[in-house]
């Protein structure tokens, strides 16, 4: 008999354990099936005519708005790299096209006859010379004792002569102008000649913004690839930049002639030009800027001692050069395909879709007249409260306004 009782218990200890284990086995198979399994949004058919021509337009415009104006203009497929380079310039006189009896501001005031080398200052390679338009040589006088140990005066030389000129004919000056640029990465990942290049194998111009409610950018003057530098006057130069030597700067008595002005020369690199980016050589623009203020630089010059009884005479030239300084300045980026950012582009298309699509589904659900119906085509409810929902039942969805869609397989009505 206990043989018997123990068997009935082991059997049904089995029975229970195998029973455990098909229910672990069936979740366990529920879970992987829901792992495993692709979801979808219901889609409810709203046949609103004026929320479908909205959404319809915000669609187009979006579509337009990334292909057109972020692809097509702005090349958002492309990711750039700020340009690096060096510019070098030489000032070459014209003397023989002066003459002085032409020149009207020589009416006023004593013209001189100068050279490139008395015109530049620095008469050296810098990004920063100085077109020197007036002159005044000061000669200064030691007042105070070399070896003094005070001095009365605000300085210890004081001018005893001087003489005031302008430089004649300035605007004949030409500058001559070679630059190199490159995307340093780009290039030194892939050396690839398209990211590297110079003035004399690239085209470029030069350019000038008007002014007013209709202005925009005009060209000036176009450069071809020659193989040769760049070339500019002095005239063009200050009609690029809209700068008048005669002109007088507020604030001032004297014309910029005499008081000197700051012209900043944009070099604006880019090879974004094509209809397929990126092009297969670099372009450039010039642009030149007029700045705020004067200019002037004061170079000290001195003639030495005069050694004498009693007492040593030290003397000076103090020149004070007014005139353009032109600073020159290298910018723009150069730009090469890169899915991340084409990936980017067509995330935020899809974001500002999803945007339109949710805007649409508050408007449906809120304010047309036909709310009511929407919200209960599109939010089902699953059993009620207190409830056991019954996996078996082909009945348990219900919509929000309480008709009945039947099982999840089935077809859902379209409003």
């Amino acid at each position: 008999t206990n043989q018997h009782s123990r068997g009935r218990e082991l059997g049904g200890w089995s029975r229970r354990n195998f029973g455990e284990r098909a229910d672990t086995m069936s979740k366990s198979e529920g879970v992987l099936d829901g792992l495993f399994s692709y979801r979808m949004a219901k889609t409810v058919k709203v046949n609103d005519r004026w929320l479908t021509i909205l959404s319809n337009a915000c669609y187009f415009l979006i579509l337009g708005y990334i292909v057109i104006w972020k692809l097509g203009l702005e090349k958002a497929y492309l990711e750039y790299e700020p340009v690096v380079g060096y510019v070098k310039q030489e000032l070459v006189g014209s003397t023989p096209q002066i003459n002085i009896a032409e020149e009207e501001y020589c009416k006023d005031m004593k013209c001189r006859l100068c050279d490139a080398h008395d015109v530049r200052y620095p008469n050296t390679d810098t990004r920063e010379p100085l077109i020197t338009t007036y002159v005044r040589e000061a000669r200064q006088e030691r007042v105070c004792h070399r070896n003094a140990t005070r001095c009365p005066f605000a300085s210890p030389f004081q001018t005893v002569l001087w003489d005031d000129y302008l430089v004649a004919g300035i605007q004949h000056f030409q500058l001559k102008l070679y630059h190199a640029v490159q995307a340093p990465t780009f290039f030194f990942q892939s050396r690839d000649k398209r990211f590297v290049g110079d003035s004399k194998h690239m085209q470029g111009r030069l350019v000038k913004t008007k002014r007013g409610a209709f202005g925009g950018i005009t060209t000036v003057k176009d450069f071809p690839a020659n193989s040769q530098d760049d070339k500019f006057t002095v005239a063009e130069i200050l009609d690029a930049a809209g700068v008048d030597l005669d002109h007088v700067l507020p604030g001032h008595i004297r014309p910029i002639r005499e008081t000197g002005t700051t012209i900043y020369c944009h070099i604006r690199y880019f090879n974004d030009y094509t209809f397929l980016a990126p092009a297969s050589h670099i372009r450039y623009e010039y642009e030149f800027v007029h700045g705020d203020g004067v200019e002037a630089i004061y170079e000290p010059v001195h003639l030495g001692v005069a050694w004498t009884s009693p007492v040593d005479v030290e003397e000076r030239m103090m020149l004070t050069r007014r005139g353009i300084k032109l600073v020159w300045t290298q910018e723009g980026a150069l730009g090469r395909r890169s899915f991340s950012a084409l990936m980017i582009t067509i995330a935020i298309a899809l974001a500002m879709f999803k945007i339109v699509s949710l805007v649409g589904d508050q408007l449906a659900a809120r304010v047309l007249p036909s709310r009511h119906k929407f919200r209960g085509g599109a939010e089902d409810v699953i059993g009620d409260y207190g409830e056991d929902i019954d996996d078996s039942s082909s009945s348990f969805i219900h919509t929000r306004g309480g008709a009945e869609y039947g099982s999840l397989g089935q077809s859902q009505p379209r409003i």
